[in-house]
């Protein structure tokens, strides 16, 4: 048996030390220091590596209070900002010397801001790189946009790792020099039949789309910027550039000075405002260069005559030599503090107006109520008594029901369609509109939450009633929206699933309880009549048959007997059908007289409340709370960015 070389401990302890990650000997020391302890458990925090989502940010001292600051608003005020703007500002916070990040962006197409960007960053003194091939190609991996940042050219023959958004590394002076990265885009102009409106996000946060290598599809994620550049084709592209500036709604004077404008035409001078640049010039500058050295004078000419060193100085204003903040980032985090700020004041503005609600309109509503409730009142005497001495009623009459008796659902539904709160539903209709007009929602629900608690409870407190299991009841209940009620019965508590009531409009109210009615008053009396019909023919008939056999049985020929017996059936059997059907109707008219009453009071009653309600809102702590804490990471993150502004000249002195 072969022995162990004395040198292999010292071997392993030199890989150990050399090639191992930081993760794998936090786990191997931990091991190591408990031997024997198997069930010795360690938090995940020990066992996670410093690095990528779990890299701990490195910001600054001087940035750390307006870091922090912003880091509160990202997670106070989410609703308010634009998440990839803010970012950008945090990530521009976590060194000295941050990326600026351009958009150059192209109009409909990207075909202008490539050939664009690819003469800015091109060495004229070398030959015509591979890139150069690859950015004024039609690459279909570029094709919703590609970032282009400051390195050495991948080798084509090594497999390229895939990332995120399409990358470019080029070996530039400009984009070195000035920490640059540029993004190539597109911004699509709108049709005629799309919104007037073109959002802030269009130019300082153009979409690109994600490489996927087998559907297919591009999927689209915002790229925020510090600047942008959209490039112009000829005049008709800058009037259709200027044209979709014009419909941006500027939050910020910051957002606007950040877009400029460059036009490709040879025959317009720059005016300050506009760029103007002519690629076909800074082409052959570059060409008769590379061709030989000899031609460095043409070189000059056609490049400056081209324009692009006004482009050149453009790009130069975004970077920071003496180490203070850039303009760019204190810029973006104005910008976004601002916008912040409209929208907490927009909301703010909006409590306020759903708050305030002046006396004398108050007062207003409360009288049209008070007069909306006695007119209906008056109308429901008033056309209920109508309808029972109408001629139409009169057509149901007991006596009339043997020929009658299938008209009874038409003439009950003529009369209670037209009797029964017809003008008072078109006030609802009118009250409804000027409670709108005065900001109150006219809605109303079936149940409150309490009445709905304490109905359920009622019904769950005979002994005889078992709560229905939850899987039950939701199978019972799939087409009702429900929610858990809890119910104690006997000293147990169950939980059963009722119907969650949903608002409806205050103006369909009458006309839903008026079909209810009607229903149920068709179901009640042609029930009745029809019973009463059966049984009086019935009765007759039963006293005719007793008759007959009193007449041939008892005392043959004594039609007075007979007779008698007939008689005192019949008028026994009309008696009774009169009586049930005046009890039948009286119960009706009873039956919609106080639905009525019920309807209007409930109706005035909910109407009271809402503009209660209204004068009186409820305020919800927790959105209020939100609001002020985003409040004060806005006054915070002002004051310190000020604070940073107005002290870098000074340190800089």
């Amino acid at each position: 048996m072969s022995k162990r070389p004395r040198n292999t401990k010292a071997l392993v302890q030199l890989y150990e030390r050399v090639f191992v990650c930081p993760s794998c000997a936090q786990l191997r020391n931990g091991i190591r220091s408990h031997p024997r302890s198997p069930r010795h458990h360690r938090s995940a925090s020990t066992l996670s590596s410093n690095t990528a989502v779990n890299a701990s940010r490195s910001v600054p001292d001087k940035y750390k209070t307006l870091y922090t600051a912003l880091s509160d608003l990202r997670r106070g005020a989410s609703v308010h900002l634009s998440l990839g703007r803010l970012q950008l500002a945090l990530q521009g916070l976590e060194t000295t010397t941050p990326k600026i990040r351009v958009a150059v962006l192209g109009l409909n197409a990207q075909d202008t801001a490539r050939r664009i960007v690819r003469l800015l960053l091109a060495d004229p003194l070398d030959q015509e790189a591979r890139w150069e091939k690859e950015l004024a190609g039609n690459s279909e991996s570029y094709e919703h946009g590609v970032v282009i940042r400051f390195g050495q050219s991948a080798n084509p023959n090594v497999p390229q790792s895939r990332s995120t958004i399409p990358t470019l590394d080029i070996p530039s002076s400009l984009l070195e020099r000035n920490n640059l990265e540029i993004l190539v885009s597109s911004v699509n102009r709108p049709s005629a039949t799309q919104a007037q409106r073109t959002p802030i996000e269009a130019f300082l946060a153009p979409a690109v789309g994600t490489p996927t290598a087998y559907s297919g599809r591009q999927t689209m994620i915002s790229q925020p910027v510090h600047r942008a550049l959209v490039v112009a084709k000829g005049l008709e592209e800058l009037f259709q550039v200027a044209e979709l500036l014009a419909s941006v709604e500027f939050v910020t004077e910051e957002d606007r000075q950040s877009i400029a404008i460059a036009m490709q035409n040879a025959d317009i001078a720059a005016d300050g405002q506009i760029l103007t640049v002519d690629a076909g010039r800074a082409e052959r500058g570059i060409d008769a260069i590379r061709q030989s050295l000899a031609e460095a004078t043409t070189y000059e000419h056609l490049w400056v005559d081209s324009g692009m060193p006004n482009l050149s100085k453009w790009l130069a204003r975004t970077s920071n030599t003496d180490g203070t903040m850039p303009s760019q980032i204190s810029s973006l985090i104005s910008s976004i503090l601002q916008s912040v700020s409209r929208s907490l004041e927009f909301q703010a503005q909006r409590q306020t107006n759903a708050q305030d609600l002046d006396l004398a309109t108050l007062t207003n509503l409360g009288s049209t109520i008070d007069e909306f409730s006695r007119n209906a009142h008056q109308e429901l005497q008033s056309g209920l008594a109508s309808a029972w001495s109408s001629r139409n009623w009169r057509k149901l009459a007991w006596y009339k029901l043997f020929w009658r008796v299938d008209d009874v659902g038409l003439i009950v539904t003529d009369l209670i369609t037209n009797a029964w709160l017809p003008r008072t539903e078109k006030a609802v209709y009118e009250l409804s509109g000027r409670l709108a007009q005065a900001g109150i929602s006219p809605m109303d629900v079936t149940f409150t939450p309490r009445e709905l608690i304490e109905k359920t409870a009622e019904e769950h407190s005979s002994p005889a009633t078992q709560p229905l299991p939850i899987l039950q009841a939701q199978t019972a209940s799939t087409s009702e929206v429900t929610e858990p009620v809890i119910t104690n019965q006997a000293g147990a508590a169950s939980v059963v699933l009722q119907p969650v009531p949903e608002p409806t409009p205050l103006s369909v109210s009458i006309s839903a309880r008026r079909t209810t009615q009607i229903t149920r008053a068709i179901e009640s009396l042609t029930t009745q009549a029809q019973q009463l019909v059966l049984r009086t023919m019935s009765i007759t008939g039963l006293s005719a048959g007793l008759s007959g056999l009193t007449y041939l049985s008892i005392t043959p020929g004594s039609l007075y007997e007979a007779g008698t017996i007939v008689a005192v059936g019949t008028t026994f059997a009309l008696w009774r059908m009169q009586g049930g059907w005046q009890s039948a109707t009286k119960r009706m008219e009873n039956e919609l007289f106080d639905e009525g009453r019920s309807e209007i009071r409930r109706i005035v009653g909910r109407m009271r409340q809402l503009v209660e309600e209204r004068a009186r809102p409820r305020v919800d702590q927790a959105e209020e709370q939100r609001w002020r804490s985003a409040w004060a990471s806005v006054r915070k993150a002002r004051a310190e960015l000020d604070k940073l502004v107005n002290s870098e000249p000074k340190e800089q002195k």
